[in-house]
Formats: structure tokens, sequence, C-alpha cells
């Protein structure tokens, strides 16, 4: 299990004001939504990951390339 991390302020970038993500568009504080997501799920998540990533400002082939050197089975 690989948990791709990511901060709030990341996360508010990413997703915009994109209809992909009906949750967010329910809601007038999409902010203080994934804010409380991420405080209710990040320990579960850090919890059960074999490997934690940050993926803040980094591009997918970084990310990519970075799993691929730290997987355990490699």
């Amino acid at each position: 299990m690989i948990y791709l991390e990511t901060s709030v302020d990341q996360q508010l970038r990413r997703t915009g004001r994109g209809r992909e993500r009906p949750l967010l568009t329910q809601v007038d504080d999409r902010r203080a939504l994934l804010e409380a997501l991420m405080a209710d799920r990040e320990s579960k998540y850090c919890e059960i990951a074999d490997l934690v990533v940050n993926t803040d400002g980094r591009k997918v082939q970084a990310v990519t390339r970075q799993i691929l050197e730290e997987l355990p089975w490699r």
C-alpha cells in the first residue's frame, strides 16, 4: 500500500473548481472540508501504508521514480 501524501493547499490547487469531485462542489468552504477529511484520515493512511510519498509540487515522473526506488521487493 502506497500513500501519496498531499497537503490541503496542493489538493485545492489540483481540484480547482472542477466538477469531478462531487463532495467538493456541495460545500462553500472546500478548504475546511479537506482539512476535516485529512484530520480524520491521515493517521489511518499512514498506519496501513508500506510507503508514504509526498507529492507536493512534484511531477508524476519524479514520484514514480521514488516509488520504484523504494519498493521493498525490488
